[in-house]
């Protein structure tokens, strides 16, 4: 029976309190330093993920951060033509370098300095002497660029995105840059409510998941994030975040069963990239459906 105790949407709404973020990157930079595997190929570390997008529901919850090599890196180059297929072959020469010896590089140097469990994508990872506050998951990635043009050798036009693979070896794309851009206007096109909502459904799914209305695969958080995007930010616009809420489930709702081909097409909050496709971090879209169903249902049986 679900609990019938009601509660409070702006506190759900609310983030939880400040974290030094800083602390674990800090961590992270220096057991790479220590270990001198990968000190002279370029890199960069960044947050991403809910505590970067500002939308974490826990403290506690775990820290993704990314070590991304910069060169070499992967890239598709299918909108260029032979011109700038010719500037980009004069501009960059083959490595043999790449994501598998990297990743290799950063395990075995996180290994130095931290208990590690390696996952299906990340490398989760847990300090001796906790300095790390919350455990993190780390994730080795090259760059990835989906170029748009080279017009001359010196003039390169892309999006900088990341590239790995999971357990399987399968290739995955993602743009975390852009989805934190991206969320962060939206945010602010719609008077800090975008990220209130999307911590109210984040806070839903806990509930219903507590209550047996779904379960954890009935939809990721990232997803939730994604959907929410999609909604016009004028539904975002009202007097509290509940009603906001309560719009943007209703959106989704009449927007998968009224206009199912505009669903279908739906991007992520990256705007590069398809919700629904056969990739593997993408979705089918009738599970997408079933998962809006599924949060509607929970919203209509929440004591509020």
């Amino acid at each position: 029976m679900a609990d019938d105790e009601p509660v409070d949407l702006n506190a759900w709404a609310t983030p939880p309190g400040p974290f030094r973020l800083s602390w674990t990157e800090e961590v992270l930079r220096d057991a790479l330093k220590y270990a001198r595997r990968i000190e002279e190929r370029p890199y960069e570390i960044f947050l991403q993920g809910s505590y970067a997008n500002e939308t974490n529901i826990d403290e506690s919850s775990d820290v993704d951060l990314v070590v991304l090599l910069k060169l070499p890196f992967e890239e598709n180059v299918d909108a260029l033509d032979a011109h700038d297929i010719t500037n980009f072959n004069e501009r960059y020469e083959q490595d043999p370098y790449g994501w598998r010896q990297f990743r290799a590089a950063v395990i075995a140097s996180l290994k130095e300095s931290f208990f590690v469990h390696e996952g299906d994508k990340t490398a989760g990872i847990q300090d001796w002497d906790s300095l790390v506050r919350v455990p993190a998951d780390i994730l080795p990635a090259i760059e990835y660029r989906l170029y748009s043009g080279f017009p001359s050798p010196g003039h390169e036009i892309y999006e900088e995105g990341v590239f790995f693979r999971n357990g399987a070896q399968q290739p995955i794309v993602n743009f975390p840059k852009q989805h934190l851009a991206r969320g962060r206007k939206k945010d602010f096109d719609t008077g800090r409510r975008f990220k209130q909502v999307v911590r109210i459904v984040k806070r839903l799914r806990r509930w219903a998941i507590k209550n047996n209305e779904m379960t954890k695969a009935t939809i990721p958080p990232y997803f939730i994030e994604c959907f929410l995007y999609n909604v016009p930010d004028g539904i975002y616009r009202s007097d509290t975040p509940a009603q906001a809420a309560d719009g943007a489930i209703e959106c989704l709702y009449e927007w998968c069963h009224d206009d199912r081909p505009a669903f279908e097409a739906l991007p992520c909050q990256n705007g590069l990239i398809p919700i629904f496709g056969d990739g593997p971090d993408q979705w089918e879209a009738g599970r997408g459906v079933s998962a809006i169903d599924a949060l509607s249902e929970a919203w209509a049986k929440l004591p509020k």
